[in-house]
């Protein structure tokens, strides 16, 4: 995550409501049909499914965390931002109430301390939203501390590792003042510590893998690169969760990263097809990324000029808090333009993507071209 501006920091905290695993428990297969609706874009059947089941399973330890987070994907795919900022506030000061009540009648119960932790990180979403970047960082953290405390459980779950890499990999970006604020908090400033710690938790746990394999296909592809992981993870959780657009995105992007054009321009094709069975706000917000990845397309296929207009269509309209798809395509844009020897709209193009300070790789190249031209 970007503690400067809206990149992957706006999925990497709130989506370890998904995150944690747990023991078996009375109603678990019941929550699991939720879950995966939920993964499946299936939202009004995975919260009238959650909702059932917190009425019938009030101590069932993940789904009140999940239930809420739910929530917020509907919201977010209907409503403008503070209508959604409200309603997730309101559904998250319901269950951290829940699950404290529940730490008090079960002090040893590790899982509830581990979703009181979950449901006080989630907090730090909508000070995101809001660009309160410290308060971001201390509801991060007090979420944190809760998890740390639920990690020395007898029972140690490997799905503890997704929240906890998480947050490590998160300090160990590069805002000094963070860097600082983490280590007098005992936070172990690591992207590399904090990949391995997700990587457990892809590869090990029995619920964490599904979100674990998500944040670090994204990973993969914008922050830490690593093109054949990327293509992994996101065809993983692409081909578990067909109806889930946004996976299908990046699982598009992970393809072309590795050459499979063929395999690549197939799944856009998908891809449009889709879209318009999107609801109207994943539509404005998803519409731009598939526009950046048919110019990655075009541009890949040597077609310049059909990549430029969906570039210039994926940055002129783009919707979305997440900009990590909008600097990957400013900085395509400058690439395009420096093959064309037309310097002064290169550099234009690579300030827009430095200004966006989202700490991703496409940043850190942006700058290596103001300063040195793109020569294919």
């Amino acid at each position: 995550m970007c503690i400067i501006n809206a990149a992957l920091k706006y999925i990497l905290l709130f989506q370890c409501a998904f995150s944690i695993s747990l023991t078996q428990h009375k109603g678990d297969a019941f929550v699991k049909q939720g879950v995966d609706a939920f993964f499946n874009y299936e939202f009004e059947k995975s919260i009238e499914i959650l909702s059932k089941a917190r009425s019938i399973y009030p101590e069932h330890p993940v789904v009140h965390v999940v239930w809420a987070a739910a929530w917020y994907h509907f919201d977010q795919s209907m409503f403008s931002a503070d209508s959604v900022y409200t309603n997730f506030e309101k559904r998250l000061n319901e269950i951290e109430f829940l699950y404290d009540s529940l730490v008090v009648v079960y002090p040893d119960n590790f899982e509830y301390l581990l979703y009181l932790g979950t449901s006080q990180s989630l907090k730090a979403r909508i000070y995101l939203g809001e660009k309160k970047y410290l308060s971001t960082f201390y509801a991060a953290y007090k979420g944190f501390k809760s998890i740390q405390k639920s990690e020395q459980g007898a029972d140690k779950t490997k799905d503890v590792y997704l929240p906890i890499g998480v947050i490590e990999w998160y300090a160990g970006l590069k805002n000094p003042f963070i860097q600082i604020a983490a280590r007098s908090m005992g936070i172990n400033p690591s992207r590399k510590e904090g990949i391995k710690k997700m990587e457990i938790a892809a590869n090990e746990s029995a619920w964490a893998w599904i979100e674990a394999m998500s944040i670090l296909s994204i990973t993969y592809q914008f922050f830490d690169l690593n093109k054949e992981k990327g293509l992994l993870t996101s065809e993983t959780v692409s081909k578990k969760f067909p109806d889930n657009f946004g996976y299908g995105l990046y699982y598009a992007l992970g393809l072309m990263q590795n050459g499979k054009i063929d395999e690549a321009k197939k799944k856009l094709k998908s891809l449009n097809m889709q879209l318009s069975d999107q609801r109207p706000y994943h539509q404005k917000r998803y519409n731009p990324y598939l526009s950046y990845l048919w110019g990655n397309y075009y541009f890949l296929t040597e077609n310049n000029k059909a990549a430029l207009e969906y570039l210039n269509n994926c940055i002129n309209n783009y919707n979305s808090d997440l900009d990590i798809f909008l600097a990957k395509a400013l900085l395509l844009k400058g690439k395009i333009h420096d093959i064309q020897n037309n310097r002064f709209e290169a550099r234009r193009a690579y300030k827009e993507c430095i200004k966006l300070k989202n700490q991703t790789a496409a940043m850190d190249f942006a700058k290596q071209y103001l300063n040195e031209p793109y020569k294919g």
